[in-house]
């Protein structure tokens, strides 16, 4: 139940008025009672930080744990120790979890009057929301946004059947997005493999059923896959330093990577794939009659382009007496994977995803080392290359944390734009109900989302187009206004990839998601067809009893505060922000006090003021 309406209103003015007012290196203050409780207040700070950016949000027993063991081994040794720990966990998939959900709701993966194809969002939550392995699922939802497909492509959300099993065709880009998981610490190379062979890619980029050249039919290798896999699967447009930095001629021109003619080239190794056929297909029919979702494409060799293809570097693969369409491929992976620009490039938009939009020169370089190198002489290894992002020392540095002492506290000090990233949309609404422990009322205690893709434009499966939410160098219009980029961020300029889609529509409906579900403690998720009966309902209920206790006494939600700005803002809340909620919320609740019809709820507003002036706050939404 909401406060009075006015109180509402007044407290997220404030928020807006406030908030947005305050410099971004405005100190934020946790007070404790002894000098060894601010080396434990530091500590806390650091294992929100870390956890922030290795999972899809922490709660504040992970932050203590984490926390208390950096005590007993070192910060740096602790997350080292928390990263190998969740790298040996098996992996949770989601494609065989979607199908065990349906079975326990008693429907099928080709029922056409239940929507069924929400449970593709309904596995990914709750893996993101309740999976042991978040390292893996967070670096997994990293990678998608790299090598990217969408639900909307050809076909990819009916209901009938696309795999051998006779389970539902629209689980294809589900398992297309288990690759993801299945590689997230495993080898970039097998995982460009994986990706070019799997139907879903290759029906999204349309190298499925590739033909070679036929000139008397004016028909040429399609290029679409060919492009795509150089420009955002691994070298980008133009060549680059280890360190980011863009390579110029003599001239001072940019040097592109590739040209039309490699396209070209290109296009023709990725010809001959076609569907894995069906058991009562022969001869070229075997082209022609498929519709496996699941398993890798074939390679048919009378489709292959045949003859010699000049690729990077100009290097030459194929034959001129035979044809061999694996062969080629693989030798084109390799060639690919070979360029100097695959470190950087990819180093670069890990870091943006994990960590931080304008990563230095230097951590760039230092994580792209990493990946043409895992210390074994491996190129590629991803378990090393997430390890170097996230536990470079820049990864870091966007807080600075300062004992003091008369009174004991630590302040931190936000380091400003350079440092920080907006947080996308779908990682701060896991974040919020990871953060309040949210539990879900379903039969199988599973988290059953439904699509949040209308309140933000995010959503796993929607990518817009290949290009993904966001562009890795999107500016928002107009001018930075007194600030000038630090020299150790490459090429001279400022990215916000995320605020692409940070639009007055996508702002409104995400403070009104909070809103909505914080006044009722719980996230609804309802659904149901008005023909066929059937329905969903489940909610994931708020779990903020310990909070509340917080809430009886007006100086005791300081603490509260606290605990909110440890657990969704990693410490960068303001100390005067986090000040005037304790002082507007209690003044608008004062009244309750005394109301015996209203006296049992006080604590329940009061918290629920406290949480939504917390993750409606910039300090939440933007991340040092």
């Amino acid at each position: 139940m909401p406060l009075r309406t006015g109180a509402w209103i007044r407290l997220l003015v404030f928020v807006l008025a406030v908030g947005l007012n305050l410099p971004a290196v405005d100190a934020g203050t946790f007070e404790v009672d002894s000098r060894r409780d601010v080396a434990v207040a530091k500590r806390k700070i650091r294992a929100a930080q870390f956890l922030s950016r290795a999972t899809f949000g922490p709660n504040l027993e992970q932050i203590e744990a984490l926390a208390e063991r950096m005590a007993q081994i070192g910060t740096r040794r602790a997350c080292e120790e928390w990263i190998d720990q969740q790298m040996a966990l098996p992996a949770a998939y989601h494609r065989p979890l979607a199908v065990d959900m349906i079975a326990r709701d008693g429907l099928n993966s080709q029922q056409n009057d239940a929507y069924i194809q929400r449970y593709r969002y309904h596995a990914w939550w709750h893996c993101a929301l309740a999976g042991e392995d978040q390292l893996r699922q967070r670096v997994a939802w990293a990678l998608i946004q790299i090598l990217v497909t969408s639900q909307d492509g050809a076909g990819f959300n009916d209901v009938g059947a696309g795999h051998h099993s006779g389970e539902g065709r629209w689980l294809g880009p589900t398992h297309y997005y288990d690759l993801m998981v299945k590689h997230a610490f495993g080898n970039y190379r097998d995982l460009l493999e994986d990706v070019t062979y799997h139907p879903v890619m290759g029906v999204y980029l349309s190298h499925m059923r590739n033909r070679k050249t036929d000139e008397a039919a004016n028909r040429f290798p399609d290029e679409n896959y060919a492009r795509e896999i150089m420009q955002l699967f691994t070298i980008g447009l133009y060549e680059l330093h280890l360190d980011g930095r863009l390579k110029t001629d003599e001239s001072g021109n940019l040097i592109p990577t590739y040209d039309n003619e490699t396209i070209k080239e290109f296009a023709k190794v990725f010809t001959g794939l076609a569907f894995k056929p069906h058991p009562n297909a022969t001869g070229t029919g075997r082209f022609w009659w498929g519709n496996e979702f699941e398993e890798p494409m074939e390679m048919f060799d009378f489709e292959h382009e045949p003859g010699l293809k000049t690729l990077l570097g100009g290097e030459v693969i194929g034959s001129e007496t035979s044809v061999d369409g694996d062969a080629d491929i693989a030798a084109a992976l390799d060639n690919l994977l070979a360029h100097d620009n695959v470190a950087p490039f990819l180093s670069r938009r890990l870091i943006q995803r994990l960590v931080k939009s304008n990563p230095s020169r230097g951590y760039i370089r230092r994580v792209a080392r990493k990946f043409n190198n895992n210390g074994q002489g491996v190129k590629g290894d991803l378990a090393a290359v997430v390890k170097a992002v996230l536990l470079d020392p820049e990864a870091w540095s966007g807080q600075r944390l300062l004992g003091r002492s008369r009174p004991y506290r630590v302040q931190v000090i936000a380091r400003g734009t350079d440092y920080s990233t907006l947080s996308e949309p779908v990682i701060r609404y896991t974040r919020l109900l990871r953060g309040v422990h949210a539990t879900s009322n379903h039969h199988s205690g599973r988290a059953m989302l439904m699509s949040q893709n209308y309140n933000w434009t995010q959503e796993p499966y929607l990518s817009p187009t290949v290009f993904n939410f966001y562009l890795p160098d999107y500016q928002p219009p107009g001018s930075l206004l007194g600030y000038t980029p630090s020299r150790r961020i490459p090429n001279g300029f400022l990215a916000a990839p995320e605020f692409q889609i940070n639009t007055p529509v996508t702002s409104n409906r995400l403070a009104g998601r909070y809103i909505w579900d914080i006044s009722n403690q719980m996230s609804q998720q309802r659904w149901s067809n008005s023909t066929s009966g059937i329905s969903h309902s489940s909610d994931m209920i708020f779990h903020l009893e310990d909070e509340e206790l917080l809430c009886t006494e007006d100086d005791d939600m300081h603490e509260l505060m606290d605990r909110f700005d440890l657990v969704f803002c990693y410490g960068s809340m303001p100390q005067d922000y986090k000040d005037r909620v304790v002082e507007v919320t209690t003044a608008e609740t004062a009244w309750m006090k005394n109301n015996p019809t209203w006296r049992p709820r006080m604590e329940e507003f009061r918290v629920n003021a406290a949480l939504m002036a917390t993750v409606l706050s910039p300090f939440a939404a933007v991340t040092q």
